[in-house]
């Protein structure tokens, strides 16, 4: 069995003690194969019994072992050391805390606003069963009902995606991809009779229509999700229910309404579309800067050759979202 000693610098701080964080160093015989969660237990046990960190199943189902190793958010217990050793392997594997949560101590973070946040946005299904009746009563649903939120039930919370969302870094009031993902899933789910009101909740300010298509989320999903195929879904189910009052749905909107119009978009009348007269004041200042900078866009734009050929995908597109929606009013009135 092939054996090495590897380096860790682990992050640590404990407020009620450090000033500021700082980083311990550790030198540990490890063998192929062993987990950077196996490594902190052997630490913890040998070397350093005051280290704090979160786990519990050690198998990637309960996802409360989370933290950055090397830079990147993953599941302690399923990351094996020789797969994140850099260089020659001599530099030290760095493990750090999630980011966008405060620390409680070392690598351990407060999950409590990722929890609120579900709380608030109705991340459950709410059956049409009466609560006396809970029990008594099987709701089947079928395998191809199920296919469509198959891959967001694989979700364990673990925060990863919370860690490594862009719009958090700038903005804590964001609602978070894993809240997304799981208003997606409760709105497709068979047995769900809330989803009008659950949308309007992921729909106000710092929700659905905020998130910036960085696609971090999808890249660092530790069970592999599509997280942004469930946003665009949502997106497209707010529109479908017109709830088009926000400013990223009348964005939206405004690209929809002038890729059909000319194939083109019309950024001089965006922000007025997106923002109004009042909001499109404020951006008065940015336009005189790209005008000097000769960077202004043109006035009129021409459709593009095959305009025609994009209208008909159109309406193809409106058939197929008239359909859909009849089908959710049916499910909502036998509800």
């Amino acid at each position: 069995m092939e054996r090495r000693e590897v380096s860790f610098r682990i992050y640590r701080y404990n407020p009620q003690v450090d000033r500021h964080p700082f980083y311990d160093n550790f030198k540990v015989a490890v063998e192929k194969g062993i987990t950077i969660l196996r490594v902190l237990n052997h630490i913890k046990e040998h070397l350093e019994p005051r280290l704090t960190f979160r786990a519990f199943c050690q198998a990637g189902i309960c996802g409360s072992c989370a933290v950055r190793v090397n830079g990147i958010s993953r599941l302690a217990c399923t990351t094996q050391v020789w797969d994140v050793l850099t260089g020659s392997g001599d530099d030290p594997i760095l493990v750090e805390p999630l980011n966008n949560l405060e620390v409680i101590r070392d690598l351990l973070v407060d999950v409590d606003p990722l929890m609120e946040k579900l709380k608030q946005n109705s991340s459950w299904v709410a059956p049409a069963i009466p609560e006396q009746q809970m029990g008594c009563k099987e709701h089947i649903v079928s395998e191809t009902e199920l296919e469509v939120i198959d891959s967001a039930t694989d979700c364990i919370l673990c925060g990863s995606c919370y860690s490594e969302c862009s719009m958090m870094g700038v903005n804590r009031r964001y609602i978070s991809p894993p809240v997304l993902l799981k208003a997606f899933r409760m709105n497709n789910d068979t047995r769900d009779t809330i989803g009008a009101e659950r949308l309007q909740q992921v729909t106000a300010d710092h929700g659905l229509w905020d998130c910036t298509h960085c696609y971090r989320c999808v890249e660092h999903c530790t069970k592999k999700i599509a997280i942004m195929e469930g946003i665009h879904r949502l997106r497209e189910e707010a529109l479908e229910r017109r709830m088009t009052k926000s400013e990223g749905a009348r964005h939206a909107q405004a690209f929809f309404d002038d890729i059909h119009d000319s194939g083109r978009l019309k950024e001089v009348t965006l922000p007025l579309r997106t923002k109004g007269v009042a909001g499109s004041l404020g951006m008065i200042p940015l336009a005189m800067k790209m005008g000097l900078k000769g960077r202004t866009p043109p006035l009129f734009m021409k459709k593009i050759p095959d305009i025609k050929h994009v209208r008909e995908l159109y309406r193809k597109l409106e058939i197929r979202a008239v359909v859909k929606r009849h089908a959710v009013r049916q499910t909502e009135r036998l509800q």
